[in-house]
């Protein structure tokens, strides 16, 4: 049953975890350095991702892996159980800065998903802040490149 309910989240929120800006997307993602900052823009295995946050960044985050299509769901309302979330809702919203370590892990919004590693593979990882991730308001975004190698 667990499985199950996960997958129909999943494809509940598939629209909403990749970030799309297209045409048959109504979810709109804007990128806004005062609200969602992510510092270093290419991230080297090792090294630690600081988000900067301004007004009105919401309350929710998650991380959407380019390379496999994996959401990763960092903070949001109604967590499932077994959910390890980065930290509350109202502790997120009230944030100015947050450090994601190589350690961190985010919960894998797909079938059979849970808590996992979230900086595993290289390429393109996309941030996304709202004050309900789960829903076509939309929020902000940032990208990161994550690299295995010195170069």
């Amino acid at each position: 049953m667990k499985g199950l309910i996960s997958f129909l989240l999943w494809i509940a929120v598939l629209p909403v975890a990749h970030g799309a800006n297209d045409k048959t997307s109504q979810t709109r993602w804007e990128e806004d350095p005062a609200v969602l900052d992510c510092q270093p823009r290419v991230l080297r295995l090792g090294e630690p991702l600081t988000l900067r946050f301004g007004p009105g960044h919401g309350a929710e985050m998650s991380i959407w892996r380019v390379a496999d299509q994996r959401p990763f769901f960092l903070v949001v309302q109604g967590p499932p159980a077994d959910m390890h979330s980065l930290m509350s809702r109202e502790e997120f919203a009230a944030a100015k800065t947050v450090t994601l370590t190589p350690d961190t892990t985010g919960f894998a919004w797909v079938y059979d998903g849970g808590n996992e590693k979230i900086f595993t593979l290289e390429g393109e990882y996309r941030i996304h802040v709202s004050e309900i991730l789960e829903s076509e308001r939309g929020g902000h975004t940032c990208s990161v490149i994550f690299r295995q190698g010195a170069r």
